[in-house]
């Protein structure tokens, strides 16, 4: 598996936990240490509010914080394209890494990665 970053691992590492997956698995399939797994999952950031919550405005809008660290992240992915630091580059950099670490997901668990389009079709 492609190297990430703490941040990113401790996202992928809850997200294979609430998926019912133990941690010796995940420690497998992400190729790092049982008590690296337990760590991530205790000093992971709380999760955001649950979308299918009466209260949330629009269910389609992700919202991130943009401290220090995404910040820094996004710059990274920017540079690739030698990209301004705007909104726009913003979003289209985080959406092209959620789509390759989903890819790296996918393939590691043996399915084939989804190619979606801008449109959101697949």
């Amino acid at each position: 598996m492609t190297a990430m970053s703490r941040a990113t691992r401790q996202i992928v590492v809850v997200h294979l936990a609430s998926r019912g997956m133990t941690q010796q698995k995940i420690a497998d399939e992400l190729g790092i240490s049982r008590d690296t797994v337990r760590r991530d999952i205790v000093e992971a950031p709380p999760a955001a509010a649950d979308p299918a919550a009466p209260d949330a405005a629009d269910v389609a809008t992700l919202v991130l914080h943009l401290d220090e660290p995404l910040r820094d992240a996004l710059a990274v992915l920017r540079s690739v394209h030698d990209c301004p630091d705007t909104v726009t580059q913003n979003v289209a950099a985080a959406r092209a890494a959620i789509r390759a670490t989903a890819d790296t997901v996918a393939e590691a668990h043996g399915r084939p990665a989804k190619i979606v389009k801008a449109g959101g079709e697949a």
